[in-house]
């Protein structure tokens, strides 16, 4: 169980909630509803039904939902079955799901190669 200061530190966005805006948050963002807008965290989770359009910043990105835009992971970036992420992808690790897709531009460091990937499930 996490304790209370990462709790207080930490922001939930709920299923059915739309909110917009540049968001900072010190621990962890869990979205199971919509940003539009930027979004830097410790950590984030993009639950089922969560959707993201603009920057995404964290430490460790986890996507069971949708993120559009710019997505930058400084440590591990999770591509679960049902995730999916389209736009300009940096990342130190990568882990995808089978099912999970992305399509856009990956690249593993500020200087590293640069990939383009078009992903579509296996039928």
């Amino acid at each position: 169980m996490s304790n209370q200061s990462e709790s207080l530190e930490s922001v939930v966005i709920g299923d059915g909630v739309v909110v917009k805006g540049t968001f900072t948050v010190p621990s962890k963002a869990i979205i199971n509803g919509v940003i539009e807008g930027d979004l830097t965290a410790e950590e984030v989770l993009i639950g089922p039904t969560g959707r993201i359009t603009g920057r995404v910043s964290a430490k460790v990105i986890d996507v069971r939902g949708q993120l559009h835009n710019t997505i930058i992971s400084e440590k591990s970036l999770i591509v679960r079955a049902t995730g999916k992420i389209a736009g300009k992808v940096q990342y130190a690790e990568i882990e995808i799901e089978k099912g999970g897709e992305i399509e856009g531009t990956l690249s593993q460091s500020p200087d590293g190669p640069v990939m383009q990937v078009t992903s579509t499930p296996a039928v």
